[in-house]
């Protein structure tokens, strides 16, 4: 022991049976831990495809999904490649899904859009169908971004599908314009993604003065997590892959309808629909000279 200004210093000596039974076996246990924590949570967040998207055919009638293609363990058998899965629109019945998770101080409410497949053999079931008289289903998927997804946007999002594929309703409506779906290619457009900091540092100086100078006050903080975040943001789209849609289903459904032509259609849709009503009313506007 050597003393200094009343401190007391213990000098690293020969290991102890302490460390060889305690010390030295938790160290390799908490390492196996971390390294299987790590192996875990990498396999929600890394190697998965990028868009898993679900395709409505008006003109069959027919919704087709691409689904991952896993073995027993839930791991991808042939990355790139998926499984068509096909449904009758007739047998799709639209469900809204709400959930409310809460905490010691706060409440968060979730709504999904599901839409489940009914069986083609519903046995006794007699409709109509409600909440309290449901037919029997063999199968269910989720409709958008459950994220993003409101008590108002959920309904909104199944009635726009609804329209396009009963009443001829337009892709895409008048006036919309089709989501970004670009991904960061950099880790500087990581960066961007979830802080203030990348690409447009000085338009969001521009549109939020004071918000970039309370972000700057605090960037001690907030940087080395922005710099993690970021990282693991592009590696996860460094790691993703695509998936592409069977040349017999691109076959059935023919080539993807521009943008250009999805805003006419529905303009000439309405129109004829609008003059439909109104012959059936009576009232059909006369041609102009």
């Amino acid at each position: 022991m050597v003393l200094h200004d009343q401190f007391v210093v213990r000098r690293w000596g020969p290991a102890t049976w302490f460390d060889y039974i305690v010390v030295l076996p938790s160290f390799f246990v908490f390492l196996a831990f971390g390294i299987w924590a790590l192996w875990f949570f990498s396999r929600l967040e890394f190697f998965l495809p990028i868009d898993l998207p679900i395709l409505f055919d008006r003109q069959r009638r027919k919704v087709y999904r691409l689904v991952e293609d896993l073995d027993e363990q839930g791991r991808p058998k042939r990355r790139g490649q998926a499984l068509v899965i096909e449904h009758d629109w007739d047998d799709i019945v639209a469900e809204h899904h709400v959930s409310t998770a809460t905490t010691g101080s706060s409440a968060q409410t979730h709504h999904t859009l599901v839409l489940m497949v009914r069986d083609k053999n519903p046995g006794e079931f007699q409709g109509p169908i409600s909440p309290s008289n449901l037919p029997p289903y063999v199968d269910g998927f989720g409709l958008g971004d459950a994220k993003v997804l409101s008590e108002y946007t959920t309904p909104r999002v199944w009635e726009h599908v609804r329209r396009y594929m009963n009443e001829n309703g337009p892709a895409l409506p008048a006036g919309e314009a089709l989501a970004d779906t670009s991904v960061p290619v950099t880790w500087w457009d990581s960066l961007g993604a979830v802080s203030v900091w990348g690409p447009g540092y000085v338009r969001r100086w521009r549109e939020s003065p004071i918000l970039m100078s309370f972000m700057h006050l605090i960037s001690p903080l907030m940087l080395p997590l922005a710099v993690l975040m970021a990282t693991t943001n592009w590696l996860s789209y460094k790691t993703a892959y695509e998936v592409a849609w069977p040349p017999e289903v691109l076959d059935k459904v023919g080539p993807p309808v521009s943008a250009p032509e999805q805003a006419v259609k529905p303009q000439a849709t309405r129109a004829k629909r609008g003059q439909r009503q109104r012959r059936a009313q009576g009232l059909a506007a006369r041609p102009k000279p």
